[in-house]
C-alpha cells in the first residue's frame, strides 16, 4: 500500500485567552519571526496577565468591551493568538491582529483560525466589518488575509515605526455579507 503524500488536515481550534496564557504570549512575542513585521510594545508577563484579566469574553456577546484575545490551538497545542479590538459597536467595526509561533507558520493554521473566528463574530455579534493591517513586506500575512476573503482596500503610507524605520502597511477588510454570502 502506497502512503499518500497529501498532508493530513490540521485540527485547528480557538479558545479564549486566559491570564495563565501570559507566559505563552510573552514567549511568542519574543520570537524573531513574530516580531519581523509587527511593532510589538515591550510587555512583561505581569503586564500581559493584567491585560488578559481586564478583558472578559462574555462582554463580546453583549456588545460591550473593546479587546478580546484567543489562543489558536493545533491538535490541542497552543500555537499562537488572535486579538480583536472593537473600535465601534455602534458601527460594527473591529480590527483583527494575529501571530503564530514559528513551528506552526506556513501550514494553513491561521487561515483556518481566522475563518472560524470571522464566522463566530459575524454570526453572534453586531460586527459588520473586520479590518486587518499588515506590512507591505509581509507576503505571508497578505496571502492569509486574501485566502480568508479580506479585500485589500489601500496602502497606509509610513503607518508605523519598526526597528527605527517607517513602514507602509496594507489595509484589508472583511464584510459580514461577503463572508456569510460565500460560506452559504
Amino acid at each position: 500500500m502506497a502512503l499518500s503524500s497529501t498532508p493530513r488536515p490540521l485540527h485547528v481550534a480557538l479558545r479564549p485567552a486566559q491570564p495563565d496564557d501570559a507566559g505563552l504570549l510573552y514567549r511568542w512575542r519574543g520570537e524573531p519571526s513574530v516580531r519581523r513585521h509587527q511593532p510589538l510594545a515591550e510587555a512583561s508577563i505581569a503586564d500581559l496577565r493584567a491585560d488578559l484579566l481586564r478583558h472578559r469574553h462574555d462582554e463580546l456577546y453583549r456588545c460591550r468591551g473593546d479587546r478580546y484575545q484567543w489562543i489558536v490551538l493545533v491538535a490541542g497545542e497552543a500555537a499562537g493568538w488572535i486579538t480583536v479590538a472593537v473600535s465601534s459597536w455602534e458601527h460594527g467595526l473591529a480590527e483583527i491582529g494575529y501571530a503564530l509561533s514559528s513551528p506552526f507558520q506556513g501550514r494553513g493554521v491561521m487561515r483556518s483560525a481566522l475563518e472560524q473566528l470571522a464566522g463566530e463574530l459575524f454570526a453572534n455579534t453586531v460586527l459588520d466589518r473586520l479590518e486587518a493591517r499588515c506590512s507591505v513586506e509581509n507576503l505571508a500575512s497578505q496571502r492569509v488575509l486574501e485566502a480568508v476573503g479580506f479585500a485589500r482596500e489601500g496602502r497606509l503610507r509610513s503607518y508605523f515605526r519598526l526597528d527605527g524605520q517607517r513602514v507602509d502597511n496594507f489595509l484589508y477588510a472583511l464584510l459580514r455579507d461577503e463572508f456569510l454570502g460565500r460560506a452559504g
